[in-house]
């Protein structure tokens, strides 16, 4: 099975969710120029040791740059509707890999803000991902970002391992959009002691 991985609170606790339930996931982290690529790349990496599992990097900067350029001004995010482009890249490398099953961490605090987390596009892609006899897998789609982190926190995410910073820096920043709802999460789920520290606080 294809986890896409990005370090962040979702995808840790799917992989620590597909390892519980006895799949063997195949970790693949896209490098698509996102400002964090460096640090998400090494916590991706981080956690799939701990399970003995070796993570895919596909490098997408210079396609992630291109697209960026587009906008107006730079972004720490520079792709537009991004799961549309993770889940086609996804399909083309489980099909080289000879995997069925493709596996995407979006939740219902995402479908709530990124149209490409919507189950509007979520399903008819998902029909169109099965004429290519793959199949889309979204188990946290019904579950707030607080439910995730306390379904990760039951299947033991070592939290330290992951990052959700859009700033890059090796310590999450604490005030970036990312940080702020990562941070409500964890107090919504009563565990803000198992929380990272962050870097505002200092």
């Amino acid at each position: 099975m294809l986890l896409l991985m990005s370090g962040g609170v979702e995808s840790s606790t799917l992989l620590r969710l597909l390892d519980a339930v006895g799949h063997t996931p195949e970790p693949v982290f896209l490098d698509y120029a996102q400002r964090a690529a460096a640090e998400e790349w090494r916590r991706v990496q981080a956690q799939c040791a701990r399970l003995g599992c070796a993570p895919l990097r596909l490098p997408m900067a210079e396609l992630g740059n291109a697209l960026g350029a587009l906008r107006p001004q730079r972004f720490h995010v520079p792709v537009l509707h991004r799961n549309l482009i993770a889940l086609a890249v996804a399909s083309s490398a489980a099909a080289a890999l000879g995997l069925r099953y493709l596996c995407i961490g979006v939740t219902a605090d995402d479908a709530a803000v990124d149209a490409s987390s919507r189950p509007a596009l979520l399903h008819p892609l998902s029909e169109a991902l099965a004429a290519l006899q793959r199949e889309l897998l979204c188990p946290l789609q019904d579950l707030r970002k607080a439910e995730v982190v306390a379904l990760g926190q039951d299947l033991g995410v070592d939290w330290n391992l992951s990052y959700s910073c859009l700033l890059g820096r090796a310590q999450h920043c604490g005030a970036c959009p990312q940080c702020l709802k990562r941070r409500e999460a964890f107090q919504q789920a009563g565990l803000g002691h198992a929380d990272v520290d962050y870097a505002r606080e200092r």
